[in-house]
């Protein structure tokens, strides 16, 4: 159960839902009717739990599920779909570079002047890398929108399925491979090789678009958050954060040499 914090929300995902339970298999969970036209309730499932990102069969699982998802653009006609827009990738990014920029000050009590500047340093190279991509657009799809590991459920009957289509909209599936990366790598101690190596789907990703994990999305995006949160909850949380951030950028440097590696094979 979540209540959407716009009707227009709740409305998308409702459509989202109506054109995805015409299809067999079913990716999604059905919802069920509430006189809150606000909230969207779906079936409870007992036994069931998250995808693990640390897992290789959650990781084949995800991708395939995200490859079925993309690919129904085949049978449904998205983009004409209320509700559902598109929105770029690259702007988004610049637009939160610069507000973690502007806020630098307040991750000092948490990062060193050092590394604040080498998250900066690796988000700005790789926004003027993505702002020179010179690549053919691709057909636009529904693309889930927030491939985080806990919106990929395993359900009772041992199958995975998406929830919360709260972020979907419409874009090019490359941009959402590049996400679900972002999510993964961390799981992984940041191999690229091994990911790529192990599923085969990915040969589906532009290449050229690589540059885009040189982004430090996560980092960017969790402290951004981190900072909002009140007080205890901001201290729990930077419990987690802060280890994870002085981890990713011991393998930045690894990173991105294996994906320019990778960009000239």
């Amino acid at each position: 159960m979540k209540r959407a914090k716009q009707l227009e929300i709740a409305d998308k995902v409702r459509v989202i839902h109506r054109q995805l339970g015409r299809l067999e298999p079913s990716l999604i969970l059905p919802l069920m009717k509430s006189d809150d036209e606000y909230l969207i309730v779906q079936v409870w499932q007992e036994g069931s739990h998250s995808a693990n990102f640390a897992q290789k069969k959650d990781r084949m699982e995800s991708l395939k599920l995200l490859n079925t998802l993309h690919d129904t653009h085949k049978k449904i006609a998205w983009q004409r779909v209320p509700g559902l827009h598109t929105y770029s990738q690259l702007l988004k990014w610049q637009m939160r570079h610069m507000r973690f920029k502007s806020r630098r000050n307040e991750f000092r009590a948490f990062l060193t002047k050092e590394e604040i500047d080498q998250i900066l340093h690796y988000s700005e190279k790789s926004l003027q890398l993505i702002a020179l991509e010179d690549v053919p657009e691709k057909e636009l799809t529904l693309l889930h929108g927030d491939v985080v590991h806990h919106n990929f459920l395993w359900c009772s009957d041992g199958e995975l399925r998406l929830i919360d289509f709260d972020l979907a909209h419409l874009g090019e599936a490359d941009d959402e491979y590049i996400l679900w990366l972002h999510r993964v790598l961390p799981a992984v101690d940041y191999d690229l090789s091994k990911i790529f190596a192990e599923l085969p789907e990915l040969n589906r990703l532009d290449k050229r678009k690589l540059h885009r994990l040189k982004y430090p999305n996560e980092l960017l995006r969790e402290w951004l958050f981190a900072v909002d949160l009140p007080l205890d909850q901001q201290l729990v949380f930077l419990d987690y954060l802060v280890p994870f951030t002085k981890r990713a950028l011991t393998y930045w440097p690894k990173l991105w040499y294996d994906i320019d590696r990778m960009m000239k094979k």
